[in-house]
């Protein structure tokens, strides 16, 4: 487990985000980085809502009609950041609307504070998160994820927003946020951000700690569940990611390939201890059960 205190860029602006990336006056940073071998976890104090846990994910199988995602993205052929390499978006009823960078209908859900499950890591609570990334392989396999943020709200406001990052907060109430605020006229900040490997190897993968491409999730993200104190069941939960956005630092760490999908550990999930299904937390120094099945609850 390695933390990189890098000089990265804090903000970047929407319409010129490659220019941005190379030459603006550069902030201090960290970069989390979860593409070396074997499962790595990290500790991420978030701008919003407390310290949340990024952490390598093994669960085979995870293609979508198992995974079930509540959030499809991908950067190709978009337009919502002005580049084919960096991608936004946030759950909305696909059905009823797809804004930025969603794709598939079918995998974009509304969803409610209700059908996430709570997961107990030795006495503090979560809310758990997977994160399917389809990148080109052995080729380029790896991506930035550069910001999420959490939001609940009674209604749903999402048409509000639509392809504008800058009316983002008009979501609901922020409840965590890696890197907050957005930034100005319409930019984003992306201090503090993850290093994936979408193709890594990994030692909870079996034998041939295999690990990668779609069907096999990555990363999962615990949220601490004291970031939605006041909310209720019955909120809706929306769910914003960027990934791809340090492209300039990098180009390797661009989104590319297929889509990005996120899904949830849910209320009716049953937490199974085996060696393909478990996470080990290196930085609360903890052993945490992950599922390896889950049922997707659509509201």
């Amino acid at each position: 487990m390695k933390t990189n205190i890098n000089k990265r860029i804090g903000v970047v602006t929407v319409a010129s985000i490659a220019a941005v990336i190379m030459t603006a006056a550069k902030t201090a940073a960290i970069e989390y980085d979860l593409s070396t071998l074997g499962s790595q976890s990290f500790n991420v104090p978030g701008d919003v809502g407390g310290t949340a846990v990024f952490a390598d994910n093994w669960t085979q199988p995870a293609g979508t009609g198992v995974f079930q995602p509540f959030l499809t993205l991908e950067a190709n052929g978009q337009s919502s950041t002005g580049s084919q390499v960096v991608e936004q978006a946030f759950n909305t009823d696909g059905f009823g609307a797809l804004y930025m960078d969603q794709q598939r209908p079918q995998w974009n859900n509304r969803v409610t504070l209700g059908d996430l499950a709570q997961v107990n890591v030795n006495g503090t609570l979560y809310y758990a998160f997977l994160l399917d990334a389809n990148e080109p392989g052995a080729s380029k396999s790896i991506i930035s994820v550069d910001n999420v943020r959490i939001y609940t709200s009674a209604a749903d406001h999402t048409a509000a927003v639509g392809n504008d990052l800058t009316q983002l907060d008009q979501l609901g109430t922020l409840r965590w946020a890696l890197n907050s605020p957005t930034g100005p006229n319409g930019s984003w900040n992306i201090n503090n951000w993850v290093k994936l490997d979408a193709a890594q190897e990994n030692i909870n993968g079996g034998a041939s700690n295999a690990n990668g491409g779609s069907g096999q999730s990555d990363m999962v993200l615990y949220v601490p569940v004291t970031a939605f104190a006041g909310s209720l069941s019955t909120d809706y939960l929306w769910f914003y990611n960027l990934n791809g956005a340090h492209y300039g630092v990098d180009g390797d760490l661009g989104a590319e390939s297929g889509y990005e999908e996120w899904s949830y550990v849910a209320s009716s999930t049953q937490l199974i201890p085996d060696a393909a299904s478990t996470v080990v937390l290196l930085g609360l120094g903890l052993l945490a059960v992950e599922c390896a099945r889950r049922k997707f609850v659509s509201a």
